[in-house]
């Protein structure tokens, strides 16, 4: 409840305005080729409850070399789909196809964003890649940052991929709220409506997974990924780099080196080519 009128007049629109923060994507920027990845495009998941559909980027596995499986990249908050452009093209490199949805209200894609819309959003694009691949027994990997890690978890819940990787996770919103601002935290932001818990899901995955850790976070403290990491069904492998920030981790060659290197050897691609 709210601790008085004032909290309760303003904990809609501080939620809002501090919660989802969705980011638009320019037209003149939209696509793949925009950002320099010329092996990708963009595409659209057609989506029950609108006739936009979710906009995607598309990379397919390079035709040389050995396919490693499928890659679903699920950004943050207050991102889109460009978060995810240097580990997508790493992915596509190290021989997986790559899709990375923009939920309802981010990148481009229509709609207003609710923790129950991006769930179903993330759900749908990991059904849609998995109808893009050949075989119903390619593997598919699910990587998430921050927000997008609750979305990673209940995905993995639901369809048990061969790993999921967790980056820059936290166990839950109210803990991640009340560690940024204290007691008063819960009161102003309501974590009802932002409602993204992955500890919730992930400690009910058995899959293979690991935990991707930045040094320098200024947004999520080393003890609330430390909770995330304790919750966890089964042993993760934890890579930590000590001079990444909390999105720089995206861009870390130590980070993209681990991740690609892991996911090969885990579905079974590193000695195929």
């Amino acid at each position: 409840m709210c601790a008085s009128l004032t909290a309760c007049v303003l904990r809609g629109p501080v939620t809002n305005t501090f919660g989802f923060m969705p980011k638009p994507l320019s037209d003149a920027r939209a696509t793949p080729a925009g950002w320099g990845w010329h092996t990708a495009r963009l595409d659209t998941i057609s989506r029950t409850d609108s006739a936009g559909g979710l906009l995607t980027w598309w990379g397919a596995a390079p035709a040389a070399g050995a396919t490693c499986g499928g890659a679903l990249l699920l950004h943050g908050k207050g991102k889109n789909r460009a978060q995810m452009l240097t580990l997508g093209r790493a992915m596509q490199s190290a021989g997986f196809s790559v899709l990375i949805p923009d939920y309802r209200g981010y990148g481009g894609t229509a709609g207003e964003p609710t923790t129950s819309g991006m769930f179903s959003d993330a759900s749908l694009a990991y059904r849609d890649l998995r109808a893009r691949l050949a075989d119903t027994l390619t593997p598919i990997v699910v990587i998430g940052h921050s927000m997008g890690t609750a979305l990673a978890a209940r995905v993995a819940r639901e369809n048990n991929p061969a790993a999921t990787v967790y980056m820059s996770p936290f166990s839950r919103i109210s803990t991640l709220v009340r560690a940024r601002a204290g007691a008063i935290g819960p009161r102003m932001f309501d974590t009802t409506v932002f409602a993204f818990n992955p500890i919730d899901d992930a400690a009910a995955v058995p899959g293979r997974s690991m935990v991707v850790v930045a040094g320098r976070d200024l947004l999520i403290r080393k003890s609330v990924t430390d909770a995330f990491v304790n919750g966890l069904m089964t042993t993760a492998t934890v890579v930590r780099d000590g001079k990444a920030s909390h999105n720089g981790l995206l861009k870390s060659a130590m980070v993209l080196a681990a991740v690609t290197d892991s996911m090969r050897a885990w579905t079974g691609c590193a000695g195929r080519g």
